[in-house]
């Protein structure tokens, strides 16, 4: 980049801090609202439609402890007790969600004077939304689950990103492991030591998922299905809305445009204009004993029969208690 693009880029960064900082001052943060899910679940798509008429802050994976400097000591789905947040991990969730934090990767898509709202979207924050929700109680929190072999299939074709990918990392947070995973371990060590990239996925997403569907009550997290949305977008966002404001009635005019652009972080690889549906091909590409593997890892958390043959979701199943590895 020429000294003249850096300054420009300079330029703009500081005016943006600047804006951001302003309607923090202003109080324009108070609605706060937080997606979480595990990467390819279709958290920035979702993103993008909850902010369809620009009026949040878009704050994109500010704890992305790779990509995110200040965000570099956290752990890729690192675990919080309610309560036991050091100070260092809260004083950087104050931050974010207080609007204060500022960074050109997380903001890059705004480009707004003025907000009325803060829309922050995580992949690796599943294990502590409880925790931080807690501590910072204006939050609303938006748990997306989409198909946990869609999300495998998907992160392999992205292999080479930064996803977490080794479900023995999850087992080593000692606080996680006494407080969920204790029952499990012989089931993840096992998995683990088969190495197999689509089963450690399978077992990654049913933790963070089980997680938080454990600690959060029904009416504190609003769980939506990315499969769902894509049934029914303006139905399942009005509902999201719902939540967000605490029951008002509300319904969402979608733009078809809007529904069928590729998010910024699958481009060209979108089902919408390729033909084939993000709903149900990943059985053309998981071969059918991996499927049956991963059935078993799911059905020990309580999963099985979450996803029908049609690759849709029933909710009640997130209702039932889960059976012990």
């Amino acid at each position: 980049m020429s000294n003249t693009g850096r300054l420009r880029t300079k330029a703009t960064n500081f005016g943006k801090r600047m804006v951001f900082r302003a309607n923090r001052a202003l109080g324009n943060y108070r609605d706060v609202v937080w997606i979480v899910g595990d990467g390819r679940s279709g958290t920035t798509w979702v993103s993008d439609l909850v902010n369809h008429d620009g009026r949040f802050r878009e704050m994109f994976e500010p704890l992305h402890p790779q990509l995110v400097k200040a965000a570099s000591f956290v752990q890729p789905h690192q675990y919080c007790r309610p309560g036991a947040m050091d100070d260092r991990l809260r004083d950087l969730m104050g931050s974010i969600l207080s609007g204060g934090f500022c960074d050109p990767r997380v903001d890059f898509g705004n480009k707004a004077l003025v907000y009325e709202g803060l829309l922050v979207k995580d992949i690796f924050a599943n294990l502590m939304c409880y925790a931080a929700c807690q501590a910072f109680p204006q939050v609303r929190p938006v748990l997306l689950i989409r198909n946990p072999f869609a999300v495998a299939a998907s992160k392999y074709k992205k292999r080479d990103w930064f996803w977490g990918d080794e479900p023995m990392d999850l087992l080593n947070q000692p606080s996680l492991r006494e407080d969920f995973l204790a029952p499990y371990e012989d089931l993840i060590r096992q998995t683990s030591a088969r190495g197999d990239f689509i089963l450690n996925q399978v077992l990654i997403w049913a933790i963070v998922n089980y997680v938080p569907l454990q600690q959060f009550a029904p009416d504190d997290l609003h769980v939506c299905f990315y499969e769902q949305i894509y049934a029914d977008p303006e139905g399942e966002i009005s509902r999201l809305f719902r939540f967000i404001r605490n029951g008002e009635d509300c319904h969402v005019k979608l733009d078809d445009d809007l529904i069928k652009r590729p998010s910024r972080v699958v481009k060209q690889e979108t089902s919408f204009k390729a033909g084939s549906s993000p709903v149900t091909s990943w059985k053309n590409e998981i071969d059918p004993q991996r499927i049956d593997d991963g059935l078993r890892l799911l059905e020990a958390f309580g999963f099985d029969g979450l996803y029908n043959d049609a690759s849709m979701p029933d909710a009640g199943v997130l209702m039932r208690p889960a059976a012990v590895a």
